[in-house]
C-alpha cells in the first residue's frame, strides 16, 4: 500500500508528495507510474528503460522494488526506486517534460530527506535527555551502594576505602569505554544508546556490591565479583571510543 508522504508546514496548502516513506527503514522511494507522470513519457516506456538499466546494472535490484498494481480488474508492473536508483535512471528516462521532473523529484527527495533527518535528530535528542535521567538514577544508585560498601570495607579494616569511590565508578566507565578520560567529561560523549548501557553497568554494579555485603563476603572479594559481572556482561561487545 501506497504511504504518500506529508507536506512540510509551508507546503501544506500544496499538492502532496509523488514520494513514498517506507515507515520501517524511512526510505523515501519514487514510484515509476509518477516519474511516468512527471517526466511525460507512457508508463510501458519507462518501464523498458528500468528493464534495461537492471539488466546492465546500471541500477541494482537493491536500489529497484518490483510490483504490481490492480486496474481495471488487471495486473500490472511498476517499480518503486530509492533515491539511488531514481539518481541513476533520471538521465535515461527522458520525455519531453525531463527538466521540470528532474527537478520536481530531485527537489522532493532533497526536502524529504531534511524532514526525516530533522526528525531523527528531535528524536534522538528526547532519547539522549530520557537516558541521561535514567543515568543520574542510576548513578545515585551506585554512589549510595559505593558508600555502603566504603564503610562495610573500612569495618573489615580497609586503611584507604575510600579510594573505592573513583575505582569503582571508573571500573563501570572501563568495562565498555577504551580510554583514559575523567568519567566526568565521558559523560558528554556518550549517545542514548551508550548512557543506557552505562546506566545498565552501573546498576550491576550496585547490586553485586549489595549482594556481596549481604552475604557478609571479604570486601576486596566483593570487588572482584563485582568487577567480573561487569565484564560479563560486556563481553563480546566491542568497547566504545577507543582507537
Amino acid at each position: 500500500m501506497r504511504a504518500l508522504a506529508k507536506k512540510s508546514e509551508q507546503d501544506q496548502n500544496a499538492e502532496s508528495s509523488l514520494l513514498i516513506i517506507h515507515g520501517g527503514d524511512n526510505q523515501i522511494c519514487v514510484d515509476s507510474r509518477d516519474i511516468a507522470k512527471e517526466f511525460g513519457r507512457q508508463h510501458k516506456n519507462v518501464l523498458q528503460t528500468l528493464d534495461e538499466l537492471l539488466a546492465d546494472g546500471t541500477i541494482s535490484r537493491l536500489e529497484s522494488k518490483p510490483s504490481n498494481y490492480t486496474k481495471r480488474g488487471k495486473q500490472y508492473r511498476h517499480f518503486e526506486l530509492n533515491e539511488a536508483g531514481f539518481l541513476k535512471a533520471m538521465p535515461f528516462i527522458g520525455g519531453h517534460k525531463s527538466r521540470d521532473g528532474q527537478k520536481r523529484l530531485v527537489d522532493e527527495f532533497l526536502r524529504l530527506r531534511r524532514q526525516l533527518d530533522r526528525q531523527s535528530k528531535e528524536r534522538e535528542t528526547l532519547a539522549y535527555q530520557v537516558a541521561r535521567l535514567s543515568g543520574k538514577d542510576s548513578r545515585g544508585i551506585l554512589t549510595d551502594t559505593i558508600k555502603q560498601f566504603v564503610d562495610y570495607a573500612r569495618s573489615q579494616g580497609s586503611q584507604h576505602a575510600e579510594r573505592y569511590y573513583k575505582i569503582i565508578t571508573d571500573a563501570a566507565y572501563r568495562a565498555m569505554v577504551d580510554i583514559e578520560q575523567p568519567t566526568s567529561e565521558i559523560r558528554e560523549l556518550l549517545t542514548a544508546i551508550q548512557l543506557s548501557t552505562l546506566s545498565t553497568l552501573e546498576l550491576i554494579a550496585a547490586q553485586a556490591l549489595t549482594e556481596g555485603m549481604e552475604g557478609q563476603q571479604p570486601y576486596k572479594a566483593i570487588y572482584r565479583a563485582m568487577k567480573t559481572a561487569l565484564e560479563g556482561l560486556i563481553a563480546g561487545r566491542a568497547k566504545i571510543l577507543g582507537g
